[in-house]
């Protein structure tokens, strides 16, 4: 069996995000978060049932966190966190689930997106995740959206980054699974 993890940090890293592995702790995780988000105006929480109820409550209590945010707020936040659905070790993917409220706007708008990812939710290949015996099956029945590193386009000539999208992506692995 390949070692997912190595294989996906290292696939993210050249995809261009930035990966950390942390405790699987809301106090971990909360500092992590406090730490990428030091001097952030807004925040906006797109998390959904990958983070347990501590966790999601410890970053609620952060400074900056916008609970219900506005369409304006929304439009200006500096940073958006979400949850994984999955990794995706050979391309070095986050898999996010479009369903719960503003995970969408989290992973997408922001300048920064953070992303919270248990270690035991990653697998080899995007194919595995709609095999009916990966990750119980849940993949075939999910509005997914796979991200991979930053946004950035070719468009017009040289790779830019940022331009449709996050112009950064953190990864925090998180090393003894959900978090629940």
């Amino acid at each position: 069996m390949p070692d997912l993890l190595a294989i996906f940090e290292c696939n993210a890293r050249d995809a261009a995000a930035s990966v950390s592995i942390i405790d699987d702790t809301p106090s971990a995780i909360r500092s992590a978060v406090q730490q990428l988000t030091e001097g952030a105006k807004s925040i906006v929480l797109g998390l959904g049932e990958f983070t347990s109820r501590e966790t999601v409550g410890e970053l609620r209590q952060m400074p900056n966190v916008i609970a219900e945010p506005t369409d304006e707020q929304l439009s200006v936040a500096s940073v958006g966190v979400s949850d994984a659905f999955a990794g995706v070790a050979s391309s070095g993917s986050v898999c996010i689930a479009m369903g719960p409220p503003l995970a969408a706007a989290a992973s997408l708008l922001m300048p920064l997106h953070i992303v919270i990812l248990a270690a035991d939710r990653i697998v080899e290949r995007p194919r595995d995740l709609f095999d009916p015996a990966c990750l119980g099956g849940e993949g075939r029945c999910r509005n997914l959206v796979f991200i991979t590193g930053p946004s950035a386009t070719a468009d017009m000539g040289p790779l830019v980054r940022g331009v449709h999208g996050p112009h950064h992506l953190q990864i925090l692995v998180l090393r003894n699974g959900h978090g629940q």
